[in-house]
């Protein structure tokens, strides 16, 4: 299968013509599924999210309270549960025009790649995905708002074309759809893993096997709801595969490419497995002890003040005609310096011979 490979210096321009048009494109979208065993006994709302690609519970919630949603032929609430075999007839409407999402003016987008069902822009480090507590302007979603381009809203209208994020503080590739129809298909590749990404990491410690892998449960960490573990007993699987690609006296340059999508998987992954991220002070101990050396090195490294993680490249199926296309990601100012620093010039031609999907 043919594939595009962009990486943010060629950009193509949206093309109206390219590529067949996606069903549904300005129009409402409509999704009709059959309740897997699965599923069994399940509430509405989480059915209509699990079994919708791209629907959020809260975005299942606003389209049943709308009357969008049906269980063989009739209308239900939230909480009626469902059974398997019952057949799910989900209405997406077009959105109405946002109100709520504040412009964000005077801070260009890093676009790597844009068509008319697509766009793919490169995160900066510090930048909040959407607004939430504490974050209601400076998002990127502010960002995208003031472009005046149109978004998907399946996620919710306060994410308008997300179907994935990135952590604060993570620079990189993160993908949006222009439209409900993109999204869904998109969201679907998502939950089908079969959409490949790739992440740079510094981590401390140089002795790492040349490839490997980590397989564990993962879940929340007992007593602190906001970290995570692959150390507790779950039904959730969290895989990731890695590859060091260069390596100093204090730590290595690491490629790792996620297998499936928890958060903070990487992170969590990494650490638990004695190399933790460079600067992450949440899941390590950030930096390398007092009086390690050499010193130039050490120095080096307690120059990045985020977590040293960069979502370097994205590979994904065009939702309008399949075909392949990657997305690289050239890593930001504050994670060049560093690797300059450490490695000199050799990491760009590593980076050059590194693929997304190894």
């Amino acid at each position: 299968m043919m594939s595009e490979s962009h990486d943010g210096r060629n950009n193509p321009a949206p093309d109206a013509t390219e590529g067949a048009p996606i069903p549904g494109g300005g129009e409402a979208t409509e999704h009709t599924v059959t309740v897997d065993p699965l599923h069994d006994d399940a509430r509405l709302d989480m059915a209509v999210a699990a079994l919708i690609p791209g629907v959020s519970r809260s975005a299942a919630q606003r389209l049943i309270e709308l009357g969008e949603v049906r269980v063989n032929g009739r209308k239900r609430p939230q909480g009626f549960r469902v059974a398997a075999g019952m057949t799910l007839e989900v209405r997406i409407p077009t959105p109405p025009p946002r109100t709520g999402l504040v412009p964000q003016t005077g801070s260009e987008l890093d676009i790597l790649y844009e068509d008319d069902h697509v766009l793919a822009v490169a995160k900066r480090p510090g930048t909040v995905v959407h607004p939430g507590a504490g974050h209601q302007s400076g998002t990127l979603v502010n960002q995208l708002i003031a472009t005046g381009r149109t978004f998907s809203v399946i996620g919710g209208e306060d994410r308008p074309g997300l179907v994935h994020r990135l952590d604060k503080d993570t620079s990189g590739v993160i993908l949006l759809a222009k439209s409900d129809a993109a999204h869904a298909i998109l969201a679907a590749q998502f939950k089908d893993r079969t959409i490949r990404k790739a992440y740079l990491a510094i981590v401390l410690g140089p002795h790492l096997p040349d490839r490997g892998e980590f397989r564990s449960s993962f879940g929340r960490r007992p007593g602190d709801r906001k970290q995570f573990t692959g150390r507790v007993s779950s039904e959730r699987e969290a895989i990731t595969e890695y590859e060091t690609l260069l390596r100093a006296s204090l730590c290595a340059l690491v490629v790792a490419r996620p297998r499936t999508g928890r958060t903070h998987q990487i992170r969590v992954h990494l650490a638990e497995g004695g190399h933790p991220i460079v600067g992450d002070h949440v899941y390590g101990r950030a930096y390398p002890r007092p009086g390690s050396q050499p010193e130039a090195e050490m120095t080096a490294l307690k120059g990045i003040t985020r977590h040293a993680l960069h979502a370097w490249g994205i590979r994904f199926a065009h939702p309008a005609d399949g075909r392949m296309i990657e997305v690289i990601a050239p890593p930001p100012r504050d994670f060049r310096v560093l690797l300059d620093a450490v490695f000199g010039e050799t990491w760009r031609e590593t980076l050059s011979h590194v693929p997304i999907d190894g």
